[in-house]
């Protein structure tokens, strides 16, 4: 019975280590030299204290893929530069190529996309986004941030639907510029209760 209890905690032991060594890695910080601390919206950031985003225009450069797993790295930046630079004109922000614009550069470490071989089966696929970049202007660092992304599907057996994926990409890559653009906006207000 003992021996049982025994190769039962080292198969549970062995189950927990090889699906925390699937997990991705944290991208590195953006930038060295800068310390990034917890965020509200993103997984970390640094933020200028002397930087106000409303008085700035912004270029918005390419973001490298650096690995995209379920989509080819072209077709994801071309969609996530679209997405970010929809979402920066919704928010008000000024995007015009000035000498002194703050540029907003970074890379998406990992875009991958799963389930949509057993879709029929489990009912659900689900996309993960692993981002991190800077927003400098000169020489200056101003905001710098990285952040996680994992959305899935809500459960539905059955065939996928024709744009499925590159919705639910577009979801991701949304919710990934929600966050940055809530952390880069909503700055001085109280800490969240709860």
């Amino acid at each position: 019975m003992r021996a049982v209890a025994c190769i039962s905690w080292l198969l549970l032991s062995a189950l927990i280590a090889g699906v925390c060594g699937c997990l991705p890695p944290r991208p590195a910080p953006p930038l060295p030299g800068v310390t990034l601390q917890p965020g509200r919206y993103l997984e970390a950031f640094y933020r200028d204290p002397e930087f106000v985003p409303e008085r700035n225009a912004f270029l918005l450069e390419p973001f490298t893929v650096e690995v995209g797993l379920g989509i080819s790295a072209d077709t994801f930046q071309n969609m996530f530069q679209e997405e970010l630079r929809k979402a920066w004109e919704a928010n008000g922000l000024t995007l015009k190529a000035l000498e002194d614009a703050c540029r907003v550069s970074g890379a998406v470490h990992r875009v991958s996309f799963s389930g949509s071989v057993y879709r029929f089966l489990l009912g659900k696929i689900s996309a993960d986004l692993s981002v991190s970049g800077a927003i400098t202007q000169g020489e200056k660092t101003r905001f710098a941030f990285q952040d996680r992304i994992h959305i899935t599907t809500p459960v539905k057996p059955g065939r996928a639907a024709p744009k499925e994926t590159e919705l639910l990409l577009r979801q991701a890559i949304q919710e990934f510029a929600a966050h940055l653009l809530n952390e880069l906006l909503l700055q001085g207000l109280p800490p969240a209760e709860g």
